[in-house]
């Protein structure tokens, strides 16, 4: 399915846009709006992170966003259950990392 996508897509664009954001940072609902924006302005995929407590290899920034996540109340259920109404929301690939 994402192959077909990125070929099918790669026919009317010369390159693709594939942005990152960690779930729940700063909140789901704010998680959501960036999302929406990123899908309007033309983002071709996103790779949906779950927050997790040592993202090391990250770096600060990433690292950042994974703490305040998790402090903030992220689980990997809530993650599924914010993805799923993305994904179904959204006409866009979304891939987990």
């Amino acid at each position: 399915m994402l192959e077909s996508y990125l070929k099918q897509t790669r026919t009317q664009k010369d390159i693709l846009l594939m942005t990152h954001i960690v779930l729940g940072y700063p909140t789901f609902e704010d998680s959501y709006d960036i999302i929406a924006a990123m899908v309007a302005a033309g983002v071709d995929l996103m790779e949906l992170q779950i927050p997790f407590s040592e993202p090391i290899a990250d770096g600060p920034v990433i690292l950042h966003a994974n703490q305040k996540a998790l402090a903030g109340g992220a689980t990997v259920q809530k993650c599924l259950d914010f993805s799923k109404e993305i994904s179904r929301t959204f006409d866009i690939p979304f891939l987990f990392v």
